[in-house]
């Protein structure tokens, strides 16, 4: 039987998961900047495929750095 897994109490609340919430990606972010990962975050595919896409759009936006 499965079992659906809870989301992260970060992004438990949110709809949306927006580029320009610069804090809550930060958070999310492994010290020397990468995404951390799915196990690390606890949030189902389909948010942290949208954190991904957030964190890679602020990226570009120069608001989150590429590195440490």
């Amino acid at each position: 039987m499965f079992i659906r897994k809870d989301k992260n109490f970060l992004v438990k609340d949110l709809k949306y998961i927006d580029y320009k919430n610069v804090d809550l990606l930060h958070k999310l972010l492994v010290g020397n900047g990468k995404l951390a990962g799915q196990r690390q975050t606890g949030c189902d595919t389909r948010t942290q495929h949208q954190i991904k896409r957030a964190v890679h759009r602020a990226r570009f936006m120069a608001l989150l750095p590429y590195g440490q």
